[in-house]
Order: structure tokens, then C-alpha cells, then sequence
């Protein structure tokens, strides 16, 4: 298996299609979290003797590892079908959050890209999936939008 089967799958669902998923990368959110955790922990242990400055390091050590850590889990995943489109629907600061929409291939309406470079179809409802350019796999699910939404205007930096 390659690094990009690694990264996106392709399994039935219980109607009989097949579904396939693209999901953040485990190796790069494992190394973030654990940088976060490393920065949180030596600014706490510089705190007590060397001012404000350490406690600034274990509040981003926090924030990073914090915003990271869900990339650790399958709520990021992004899947699709022959029906239609599911995914995180809801952005959390800089990151997704944990609500997620499903969006039928008929429904889509637009796709955009965010301030912090996630990339989304939106529903002509307004509901919208996100992911990210950096998800192995994220060519398939660029191709799998023209086939199913022909006439939709993919982001110029959509492979």
C-alpha cells in the first residue's frame, strides 16, 4: 500500500455503494501535537523563574496542540458516495469543528476556500463541507466533484 491508500480508503456503505475518504494526515498531526505538548510543558517548567514569557510558550504550546489534536480522530474525515458529499460543516477558529453535514451531489452549489486555506462545497442552503488541500487523496475528491457537479467552478488550486 502507498502513503496515498494510507490516507483515503474506499469501503461499502450498508446501501451498497462504495464510499470513499480522504482525512488529515496521521504522521503530521501526530508530530504537531506532540510540539504543542513539548512547548506547553517546557514553558510551564520556565514559568516560575523566568517571567511572562514562558507562560506565553505553554499558551501556544496549548493552543497548537489543541487545535491539532482532533486530526488525531476521524472527525475531519471527509466521504463520499454516489449520493452525495459528508464532512466537517463548521470552522472553530483557525480549524474545523466537530458538526458535520451531508450534502447530495444534486445540492451543490459553489465551492470556495476559506482565510486559512480550507476548501468547501456550499449547498445552494448554505450548509458547506470543508476539508483541506494538505488531506491525501484531496485529487480525488477534486475528481469525483467535476464528474458529479460538470458545470461547477472548482478553486483555481484544485488539482
Amino acid at each position: 500500500m502507498t502513503s496515498e491508500n494510507l490516507m483515503t480508503s474506499v469501503s461499502p456503505t450498508t446501501e451498497g455503494q462504495c464510499r470513499e475518504t480522504i482525512r488529515p494526515g496521521k504522521a503530521s498531526a501526530v508530530f504537531t501535537v506532540a510540539v504543542g505538548i513539548g512547548m506547553a510543558v517546557l514553558g510551564a517548567a520556565l514559568a516560575a523563574s523566568r517571567g511572562p514569557g514562558p507562560l506565553t510558550l505553554t499558551l501556544l504550546g496549548v493552543a497548537i496542540a489543541g487545535f491539532m489534536a482532533p486530526s488525531l480522530t476521524s472527525i475531519h474525515a471527509v466521504h463520499w458516495t454516489e449520493a452525495g458529499i459528508e464532512g466537517p460543516s463548521n470552522l472553530f477558529g483557525p480549524t474545523l469543528g466537530a458538526r458535520r453535514a451531508f450534502i447530495p451531489w444534486a445540492s451543490v452549489a459553489r465551492t470556495g476556500t476559506t482565510l486559512t486555506s480550507y476548501w468547501y462545497v456550499e449547498s445552494f442552503d448554505g450548509r458547506r463541507v470543508y476539508w483541506s488541500y494538505l488531506y491525501r487523496g484531496h485529487a480525488r475528491l477534486s475528481a469525483a466533484l467535476r464528474a458529479r457537479c460538470p458545470g461547477l467552478e472548482l478553486p483555481g488550486s484544485m488539482p
